[in-house]
């Protein structure tokens, strides 16, 4: 790890000292999403938090009629705005682009179509002072359907973006930080389409703060029900490694021994056959198969072996 600069320490020592928020800006990326954005201000109308906290959709130049319904349902909230954040259609530019925005002196980041608890906001805060990112808990279950849910082995970012054996990171489905903290990093990494959650957690630690979990701040993440927006989505996480691995190899990221690529391989080629006689079965190849040829194409463009 780094040496720590003077700027960093006093910025860690803050972080073990703080006060609870004065104001918490939720910042929610939005491209499309209109089948599933009224369903997170609901849940985000029905917060307990006391404290006071303001509302930014950041819309990534969407085509339905996103932005109509959150300027329709801002009412619900005391301080709520919609942002432009068109330019990149990456979540860490729209992100960036709503932190850009925000007045409070911490920042709640979660997803258009995923569904906060209704303790989530308090959730955060009452871990917040203890550290410079605060990694909320996602729940993969509460709002897909058993076929969905009988796609994954562990939950989809977890088995997608998981496991690399280097440092924790906090899911942009749910992270908390310290608006300073999110200054002083530059925000998040806009050229990564997937992983940027990581690589930001990841950069975060490296240069001397803090990650600690809120198990209480609970977000419901829903699960792809159709195998093509499923493919999709595991290709791009799947891109994720190779792409982590060029910034944190010199930091000390190791790359899958040569026996674990060829075992998932060779799992893929074998499993072929079965996939095709259920779609519970074509859902779980279908999934471990877009994860492989993710990592393979970013490896080849990224000239690095993370397969």
């Amino acid at each position: 790890m780094p040496a720590r600069s003077s700027e960093t320490q006093g910025l860690r020592a803050r972080a073990g000292g703080r006060r609870d928020p004065r104001l918490i800006s939720v910042v929610v990326p939005v491209l499309d999403a209109a089948n599933t954005l009224s369903d997170l201000l609901r849940s985000l109308r029905d917060q307990d938090y006391r404290g006071e906290w303001e509302l930014i959709v950041a819309d990534s130049g969407s085509s339905d009629a996103s932005v109509e319904i959150a300027q329709r349902r801002l009412g619900w909230f005391y301080r709520g705005r919609v942002v432009e954040a068109s330019g990149r259609t990456s979540a860490g530019h729209a992100r960036n682009a709503g932190a850009a925005h925000a007045e409070g002196d911490f920042l709640a980041f979660t997803d258009a179509d995923d569904v906060p608890q209704p303790n989530w906001l308090s959730g955060l805060a009452q871990v917040a002072r203890h550290g410079d990112l605060v990694a909320g808990a996602v729940d993969a279950d509460g709002l897909s359907s058993e076929l969905s849910r009988s796609w994954h082995s562990s939950p989809p970012r977890k088995r997608a973006l998981d496991g690399f054996g280097f440092l924790t990171f906090a899911s942009g489905t749910n992270t908390g930080v310290w608006t300073d903290v999110f200054d002083e990093l530059g925000g998040f990494d806009e050229e990564m389409v997937s992983g940027e959650d990581i690589e930001f957690s990841w950069r975060a630690q490296l240069s001397a703060f803090s990650v600690v979990a809120a198990p209480g701040a609970v977000v419901q993440e829903r699960l792809r029900e159709r195998v093509a927006p499923l493919v999709r989505q595991h290709y791009r996480y799947g891109t994720a490694g190779p792409n982590l691995y060029r910034r944190f190899r010199d930091a000390g990221m190791p790359r899958p021994r040569p026996s674990q690529s060829l075992r998932a391989w060779g799992l893929i080629l074998c499993s072929w056959p079965a996939a095709a006689l259920s779609r519970r079965a074509m859902g779980r190849w279908a999934l471990e198969a877009s994860l492989a040829a993710g990592r393979l194409d970013a490896s080849l463009r990224n000239r690095v072996m993370f397969v």
